[in-house]
Order: C-alpha cells, then sequence, then structure tokens
C-alpha cells in the first residue's frame, strides 16, 4: 500500500497494488528457453549423429510446445490490480495481457462486500453494477484487505478524510 500525504497529515491518495505472483520475469523467461533449447538440440543432435534421427522431429516438437506455453505464461506475468482512493474517487485499473481497462467510481456510492468463502473475490458495488476485484490477492489477506477498504470508505461516506494512521491494519 501506498498513500500520499497532504501538510497536515492526513492522507491525499492510498492506493493497493496487487500483482500476479510469478517466479520469473519475461526476460528471465527468454533466457531461460533459450538455455533448454540450446540443451534440447545438443543432446537431439547427438542422437541424430549416433543414426537415431526420429528423435530430431520430437525434439523441435518439445521446443515448439515448450514455446507457445511460456508465450501464454509471459503474456499474464505483467498482470496486476491497483485499487486507488483518491479524494472522493476510487480508482480500479487492472491489466490483463495485453488489456489495460480502468473504471472510476464515486467512493460516496460504493457498497464493499466478501462473502469470505474460499477463493470468493470481494465486490465493489454501486448503483446496480457489480465489480469484482482482488484475483492476486492471498486468500489469508482478504479479510484484513476488507476490513482496511471498509473502514477508509465508511469515513470518506461519512464526509471526512481518512487518515492512514488510524487505520492500518
Amino acid at each position: 500500500m501506498n498513500s500520499e500525504n497532504s501538510r497536515d497529515g492526513e492522507v491525499k491518495s492510498v492506493q493497493w497494488l496487487f500483482k500476479n505472483n510469478c517466479s520469473l520475469a519475461p526476460k528471465q523467461l527468454l533466457y531461460w528457453y533459450f538455455s533448454i533449447a540450446l540443451l534440447t538440440l545438443i543432446i537431439a543432435s547427438g542422437f541424430g549423429l549416433m543414426g537415431y534421427w526420429v528423435v530430431l522431429p520430437f525434439a523441435g516438437l518439445e521446443l515448439l510446445i515448450l514455446a507457445v506455453a511460456f508465450l501464454v505464461y509471459g503474456r499474464h506475468a505483467a498482470d496486476f490490480e491497483l485499487l486507488q482512493l483518491d479524494g472522493t474517487e476510487l480508482r480500479l485499473v487492472r491489466a490483463v495481457g495485453q488489456t489495460q481497462t480502468e473504471q472510476v467510481v464515486p467512493a460516496q456510492w460504493v457498497r464493499l462486500e466478501y462473502d469470505g468463502r474460499y477463493k470468493a473475490p470481494l465486490l465493489i458495488r454501486y448503483q446496480g453494477q457489480t465489480i469484482k476485484f482482488g484475483r492476486f490477492v492471498a486468500e489469508q489477506d482478504k479479510p484484513a484487505l476488507h476490513k482496511e477498504l471498509r473502514a477508509a470508505l465508511a469515513k470518506i461516506a461519512s464526509g471526512g478524510t481518512w487518515s492512514l494512521q488510524a487505520n492500518q491494519v
């Protein structure tokens, strides 16, 4: 969670950034693929030189399937959700693959829901619409996040400004 403070110590903007948990960045994935490809081709070439040429097409097929799997993984490695409470606006920015969407909602109209079930999303409801978020939030962290967001939204709905020090979980 990041916040931007004003001179009187009140928080002007608070944001929560949730990212996909990836063990390899796309650039590291590329290096890893080339090292696997090199090793596979060396081994397959060795078998080809020994007369087992049938190994080479299967090695090529293996590398093609691995490349497709790594491309799918790499497209979603940078996925994220950003929830920003900025004065009286609640902004949700979501990036999935190559698509980035942004929704801005007046914070006073928002109702936040979470039923506590396993894999249940956090829900933002306003004017008959529902936005699901929390795809990248660990299950054990969702209740604390729900409590923190509800406190911030309640403070704004009552006409106050939200202080990070008073509501930090």
